[in-house]
């Protein structure tokens, strides 16, 4: 890995709906293809609650008036897994080139990195996880729409739960990594049409008995990806274009009502 310090561009970007949120990261994801910005960590949170179908999931897996009736936003991520549920948790998306010094690399490799910088911060804020790389043990890959329903490459696993869920995609030579940290919601809202038994999903609260604000997670992983990865992490706001160009993406997002 590169030992020259890198600069990276910092988003807390806060609460919003999940069709700007999915369509934000998009916008980026061309802003740091074409040069005009640095590689970003951004963090954010979802008002109103919603459900993510992974890029290529089928929305047959979803009980779609349920999430209706329970008040749940339906959005498509632009990265790949199976549906998760986003409701007081805390998210982040990193965003580099394939070629970043940081983060670039193989599909794998990408993970691992982003992982240590995720257990960093988990730890700063005193939660003893690791990062694991194989299936957890007993639970399928197909026994769940749930992305939280199976362990995979370089998760974030504490007490035998899983508690970081994340998911990749390399879109035009760009990196685009997106997960979930939950907080004190886990993912057993009756939404999905596939059987899912038992989804081991860990929730900060339970692990803490407490629950630190958004606030306090986010300074946590601030302070842990800039020591993990030896990096210069600027906050800043997104710009005008950006902040445009996601909301034109974003009725490409959200899933139509009806």
């Amino acid at each position: 890995m590169n030992t020259e310090r890198q600069h990276w561009r910092l988003l807390n970007t806060g609460l919003s709906d999940g069709a700007y949120n999915m369509a934000l990261d998009q916008a980026l994801v061309q802003s740091v293809g074409s040069g005009l910005s640095l590689p970003v960590i951004r963090f954010f949170g979802w008002a109103p609650p919603a459900v993510s179908l992974g890029y290529n999931q089928k929305v047959a897996d979803l009980d779609v008036a349920a999430c209706r009736r329970a008040g749940f936003d339906i959005v498509r991520r632009p990265t790949g897994g199976r549906a998760v549920i986003h409701q007081d948790e805390f998210t982040y998306s990193v965003i580099a080139r394939e070629d970043d010094p940081v983060i670039g690399g193989p599909v794998l490799e990408t993970y691992r990195r982003i992982a240590q910088g995720l257990l960093a911060g988990l730890r700063i804020l005193g939660v003893n996880a690791e990062i694991v790389r194989a299936s957890a043990p007993g639970i399928p890959a197909t026994a769940s729409a749930l992305c939280f329903a199976a362990s995979g490459r370089y998760e974030i696993i504490c007490e035998g739960k899983k508690l970081v869920g994340s998911a990749q995609r390399r879109i035009n030579g760009v990196i685009l990594q997106q997960g979930s940290l939950l907080l004190s919601c886990g993912q057993k809202q009756d939404f999905f049409r596939r059987g899912r038994g038992e989804v081991p999903a860990g929730t900060i609260r339970e692990i803490l008995g407490r629950e630190p604000d958004f606030g306090q997670v986010a300074s946590g992983m601030v302070q842990g990806f800039v020591e993990a990865w030896n990096i210069d992490l600027a906050p800043g706001p997104v710009t005008g274009d950006e902040k445009n160009n996601a909301l034109k993406l974003a009725g490409g997002v959200k899933l139509p009502e009806g």
